[in-house]
């Protein structure tokens, strides 16, 4: 056990990590405004050396050249029909060091993957899991209590403080209510008690229905292999660069977006149940019998749930229903606007 799960695993003795890879208090949630949370539902990739970036950008949809301390970007590794294995925020808080900040029942596998190109570069990925941890700073105090704790705060989505090597802000909103620090163990158990001072510690499962609201679909063990970056709407946040030039998978993305027609594409919804995600895993249009979409992820409060799915763009416009035929799904709107197809 590391430093930082020691030290909360004294302070909440009846937290857990749930199947789902979420992180549980085992306490009483609290609605406080400002909030953080440990979030074990990701892992980080370090990819080392003088070709790190080099080898990304030959790898990954987002361009690379742009990733620099002070900015990150969101990404996908694909496989060469085009189909997401792993999506990911990427950093590169050295010349030499790239981080590839994803889901973690995903890291091992993508990890395995790269490792089959990596060895033509100058450039190496790290064995070892949980050498980071990611913890959610939330609420109309975040961006404060951060300058407080580092003297500075990112300022826009998707922009990153590099303090040092061992401590990375990014911001993922643009309004400045969401953010994500990346630390060391050293340097998480370090910081802790001064993030959560006066503040609720909530479940991590709560960032995963903030990703939701924000239309994130992020890709987990899963759905690996199943999604065209455009089903997941990745080129209308900024995980699709179409003018980087060749990577694995490139050819079919680029072909979607300029001759092809999307059949189906990312919506957020809310079922007015709570539900299992066994229901919800496909989902069916009215009479039952002919699926319409995937469950890309779920959220379940008390008496409701959200959603995200990919659903066939024609059926979106007639009743959708669980799995089992027992609640209707009805659309939420996304915070970005959907182009016409």
């Amino acid at each position: 056990m590391s430093t930082f799960e020691a030290l909360l695993s004294k302070q909440f003795p009846q937290s857990q990590i749930k199947p789902s890879g979420f992180w549980a208090s085992g306490e009483q949630q609290h609605g406080a405004a400002d909030w953080v949370s440990p979030l074990y539902q990701y892992d980080f990739l370090h990819v080392d050396g003088p070709d790190s970036s080099t080898f990304l950008q030959g790898q990954t949809s987002c361009d690379w050249r742009a990733i620099t301390p002070a900015q990150t970007s969101r990404g996908a590794y694909c496989n060469i029909k085009g189909r997401v294995l792993s999506s990911f925020i990427g950093a590169q808080p050295s010349e030499t060091l790239a981080l590839l900040h994803m889901r973690a029942d995903i890291c091992e596998n993508t990890r395995s993957l790269l490792k089959k190109y990596i060895v033509f570069s100058k450039a190496e990925i790290g064995d070892q899991p949980r050498t980071r941890f990611a913890i959610g700073v939330a609420g109309p105090g975040a961006k404060q209590r951060l300058r407080t704790l580092f003297g500075a705060a990112p300022s826009a989505a998707l922009e990153s403080l590099t303090v040092d090597p061992d401590t990375i802000i990014v911001q993922l909103d643009d309004d400045g209510l969401r953010y994500e620090c990346w630390l060391t163990d050293t340097r998480a158990a370090e910081l802790w008690p001064a993030l959560c001072d006066g503040v609720a510690v909530r479940d991590s499962a709560d960032w995963e229905r903030d990703n939701i609201l924000q239309g994130i679909g992020e890709v987990h063990a899963a759905t690996q292999d199943l999604f065209l970056p455009q089903q997941l709407n990745y080129q209308l946040v900024g995980a699709v660069n179409f003018k980087k030039g060749c990577y694995t998978g490139q050819e079919v993305v680029a072909r979607i977006q300029y001759r092809g027609k999307l059949k189906r594409r990312l919506y957020a919804a809310k079922v007015d149940a709570s539900i299992n995600e066994s229901d919800a895993t496909e989902l069916f249009g009215d009479g039952g019998t002919q699926s319409v979409g995937k469950l890309v992820s779920l959220y379940n409060a008390d008496d409701h749930s959200i959603l995200l799915a990919v659903l066939a763009v024609d059926a979106v416009n007639s009743p959708i229903f669980t799995a089992d035929g027992k609640h209707r799904v009805t659309l939420l709107p996304l915070p970005y606007e959907l182009p016409d197809l």
